[in-house]
This record gives C-alpha cells, structure tokens and sequence, in this order.
C-alpha cells in the first residue's frame, strides 16, 4: 500500500520509556486517501541504546528501507531536542530523498516550551540556609515551607492511581532553555522582585489545595459544607504539578471559579488556613495569570485533535505572540505577570526564527486556498519575504511535480488532422483527440500555480477534500499540495501510540518482551485501519495461549516485514 502511494509521506517519531525500562521509538507515517487523511502507526521498535542523533537516524532510515518507502520521505515531524536536530542532519545523509529543509518541529512541544518559560519564573526555590531574606521573601519562604515534600508525595499518589510509571504524563523539557540566564545580574535581581507577587498566590493555592486532599477528617468534610452552602458543584481542588503547565492551569482555573468557597473555608478561623488567605489584590494576580495561560491551553487542546494541518502553525504563532506582546504592554496586568510574558515571547521567538529554515511551513501556508499569499501581505510581512515564499513553492514545484512526459511537439490534439480530413476512416473516434477532453499541455501544466495564485483566497473548511476535488483543474499542484497539507504540526499521534502502550505494559503487566509489544501495538492499530484480515485474525485466534503471564522470546527476525 505505501510502496504504490502515487504521492510522498510524512512521518512523525518520538522515543518512549516503558514501565518495564525497556526504550522505544515510534515512527507514524501520514498520508491521504480520496482527500482523507491516515494516519498508521508504522513501527514500534525497541532501541536498546543511547538515544543520540545518530542512533535515531540509523533506526529511523532502517524502518523506511525495510518497507520499501525510503525513497518516498517528504517531511519528518519530532520534538525540539538537541538529538533530533541531530537525527534529521544525519537523514539527509542517509536517506538522499530526505532534505533537512523538510524538518517540521513539534508545535505542541513549542507551546509547552513556551508555557513552561512563563510559568517556571514562579518556582519557589530552597533559600540558602545562611541566606538572608527581607520581609517578603521571608515570608513567601514559609507559606511555601513543605511544598517539596508535598510535590513528592502528590506525584507518589498519581503513580499509585494511575498504574504507571511517574513522568509518564509529564511535560517534554528537551529543547528548553533558560532564557532568564541571558539577562544580566540587575536584570534577573529586577526580575526576581517582580514576580514574587505570583509566587506567594501559587503557592497558597497549592497550599490549601494539598491540605483538603489530605485532611479527610476535617478540611474535607468543612470544603464538602462550605460548597453546599453555597449550592456549588462538590469538586476537589485540583493541585497542580511543577512539571506540568497544564495542571497550573488548571488549579488557578479552579480557584478562580471556586473563589467564594475558597474564601470561606480559608476565612474560618478554626480550619486554621489563615496565612494562606488570598488578598483581593492576590485574586486579581490568579485572573490575570488564568487569562493569560489560556491561551496556552487554548492552543494545546486545539493542536492536540486529530492530526493539526501544518498550515495552521504560522497563524497560530502569530496569534501567541500578539497576544503574549499586548498583554506584557498591558499596564493594567500585575508587573510580574508582564514580566513573565516577556520571557515566554523570548522563547516562542527562538522557535519562530527557526521555521525561517524549515520549507515545509510556507510552503504548506501558500497551498492553503484560505492562505495563498494574502496571509502574510495581512501580517505585514515584507515583500521580499513574501517573494522568497513565492519562490519556494515555485521552485519545489518544478523540481518535484510538474510533468515533464510532454515535449513541445506532443500537443493535445496533434493527432486530430487526420481524423477530421478523413471521415471515411473509423479506426479512431474523434472524441479520443478532442482538445478540450485531453490531458492539458506542457504549457498548461507549467502555468498551474500562476493560475492558483491568480484566484482570490476562498473559505475552505476541508482543505484536504478541495484539493481532492479540483485535481482536474490542478493535476499536479494538487498532488504536492495533498502532500504538503498531510505534514503533521505535531507528534501528537506518536504520543497516542505511547498512551496506548500503557495499558499493554502496566505496572501488573509488565514482562511482555519488545518483540511481542511491537506486535501488539502495530498488528493493534492496523487492525484498526482495516488492514488485517479476518482470515489471519482467526488463524492466530486458533493458537494455544502462552501459560501464565510469561513471554516467549522467538528468534531475531520473525517480525520483519514482507514486501
């Protein structure tokens, strides 16, 4: 089936670590059938090695040689760490279809990465036991007193819940960096005063969100009573974890709707939560901060359906730093809160300057028939860039997918003369060479992407369906432009296949071999896809279970694939 795909494929890949410390890595190849798009998880192999850059291209083309696509690479979609930059330097190498212009960066990972440089600002560091703290710091110092022991056993009781291992659902900080140790000693010591404001509030809430958790006795019948007095959805406070932004989100989301419950449990003298009472300054600083990271959530629940189009990225980024740069200018926001932003907009910037280097985004943007060229003119874009955009479409287009079957003296209709002088003869009908019923000319053909770039952009709500349905009016921009526009924005679905892994390789199942987890999690989700038969399916259905919940080592290469 993908050896005889008439068009390129994408891939998507990321690395995994089981409950069973066996190391992964995942490959899911994208394409499109009919204009819908597929996607199919290729392999699951253990890699029993370091993880570096080399490794992963070596394992990487391995995969595409062994079912016959490696000549069939258009764009790789990984996560923003240092060894899969590496990774896609070494494909080029390897694989001499692939480019590294076709490197596509995980734009959920970018998000996380920028989430993570606004909130991180707010971490409560252990001082210095010989430090000495003025006022404010002391006093944040002790509301937060405990917050690691705290943090420890939140993460000890998740892991008991849920049946996996501890980071599994942990935020990805590879290709993160610290912006803030780019910023001079006044700068950091500025920075530092400014957003202690955030830090007091996030660690209240934390606080008060531990202490009704495990206070089954007595904060947690009086936080079931004060929601019902006040005729209240009777929920838990969420409390967040430092290496999850999401759940930041979450728990201030929460306060900020609670806020009234909140009040009064923390305002009733005798549950003894007292210090930890939010100012009305402070419940400003937790609305704001909400807003704020909304957008961040926003993007990351929007990116995280289905397969995200590659062409929404660039809009998407723009949308963030706008908003990220209005709301650091915005004198009504909380200082630390501006402060923040404005190092999470150093951290989108670095990402964004990186697109400059990758094809696949502009090019992607241009065969959008929302997009065209209108979208960058309407984003202030200079002409010069916008030229060079215009180039690379054109450029890719010419390389890679405008016939070139015809000479000059192959016309449509070269034929037609001696039908048409001879009506006697009835070897031909005429319709076989009538010019308007023809394959279009070399001419025709060349003038494709003038032609698409002549007509005003249109409304499309399935981008992928219209190029499927204009292919006779743009035989071969239609066939790059299904390419281009099955590029996964994310490696959200290799993540889906990990999440999946899970369930397989629980903590009470957890001696599978990674022969027979790679069987389970491909023939799984092939199966899916309706690419197994039923007649396979009832002949392994036949055979004896393996005793017990032991695994059976078979030999080395008995999973290859057949072509």
């Amino acid at each position: 089936m993908l050896r005889k795909y008439e068009g390129e494929l994408n891939f998507a890949t990321d690395a995994w670590t089981s409950p069973n410390h066996k190391a992964y890595v995942a490959v899911t190849v994208h394409l499109e059938h009919d204009g819908v798009p597929i996607t199919m998880l290729l392999d699951v192999v253990e890699v029993a090695e370091s993880h570096t850059g080399v490794n992963l291209a070596v394992v990487f083309a391995d995969i595409l040689r062994e079912y016959g696509i490696s000549d069939k690479i258009l764009s790789v979609t990984c996560d923003n760490a240092s060894n899969n930059d590496v990774m896609i330097e070494e494909l080029a190498k390897r694989l001499p279809d692939f480019s590294v212009v076709n490197h596509t960066r995980c734009f959920l990972h970018v998000t996380n990465l920028v989430a993570k440089s606004i909130v991180r600002q707010f971490d409560v560091k252990k001082a210095d036991a010989d430090a000495q703290l003025d006022a404010a710091e002391a006093e944040l110092h002790d509301i937060a007193a405990g917050l690691e022991l705290e943090e420890a056993l939140a993460a000890a009781e998740r892991s008991n819940e849920q049946g996996e291992m501890e980071g599994g659902d942990e935020d990805n900080d590879d290709g993160w960096v610290d912006e803030v140790v780019l910023l001079s000693d006044e700068e950091r010591k500025t920075l530092e005063t400014s957003i202690r404001p955030v830090k007091l509030v996030l660690a209240k809430l934390r606080k008060i969100a531990f202490k009704i958790i495990h206070s089954s006795t007595l904060l947690g019948p009086a936080w079931k009573r004060c929601l019902e007095d006040l005729d209240m959805s009777v929920r838990l406070m969420p409390r967040d974890v430092t290496t999850r932004w999401n759940s930041t989100f979450d728990m201030l989301s929460f306060a900020v709707d609670y806020r009234k419950a909140i009040d009064e449990l923390t305002g009733d003298r005798k549950n003894e939560l007292r210090k930890f009472e939010l100012s009305e300054r402070e419940w400003t600083i937790a609305e704001q901060l909400c807003k704020v990271l909304s957008i961040l959530k926003d993007a990351t629940l929007f990116f995280s359906r289905g397969t995200p189009n590659l062409a929404t990225v660039i809009p998407a980024m723009d949308y963030i730093d706008t908003q990220l740069t209005n709301h650091a200018h915005d004198r009504s926001l909380a200082p630390s809160i501006r402060a923040a932003l404005g190092i999470g907009k150093k951290t989108l910037n670095q990402y964004y300057e990186l697109t400059d280097s990758s094809e696949v985004y502009r090019i992607a943007m241009i065969l959008h028939p929302r997009h065209k060229l209108s979208y960058f003119m309407t984003a202030g874009w200079k002409q010069e860039w916008i030229d060079t955009a215009e180039e690379l479409l054109r450029a890719e287009f010419d390389r890679s997918y405008r016939q070139e079957d015809m000479t000059d003296d192959e016309e449509v209709g070269a034929g037609l003369s001696s039908c048409a002088t001879n009506p006697s003869s009835r070897t031909r009908n005429v319709f076989d060479n009538l010019p308007s019923l023809s394959a279009p000319s070399r001419k025709e053909l060349r003038d494709e992407v003038d032609r698409y770039l002549s007509t005003d952009p249109e409304k499309v709500d399935n981008v992928l369906l219209w190029w499927f349905e204009h292919r006779a009016v743009y035989p071969c921009l239609s066939r790059m432009a299904l390419d281009y526009l099955t590029i996964p924005a994310t490696s959200v679905d290799v993540e889906r296949v990990f999440s999946r892994s899970h369930l397989i390789l629980s903590h009470v199942r957890n001696r599978l071999s990674a022969q027979s987890t790679r069987a389970l999690l491909c023939v799984g989700n092939w199966s899916l896809l309706g690419l197994v038969k039923d007649s396979d399916v009832s002949a392994v259905s036949s055979m004896p279970d393996v005793d017990g919940d032991e695994d059976i080592e078979l030999d080395d290469g008995w999973d290859s694939i057949l072509l």
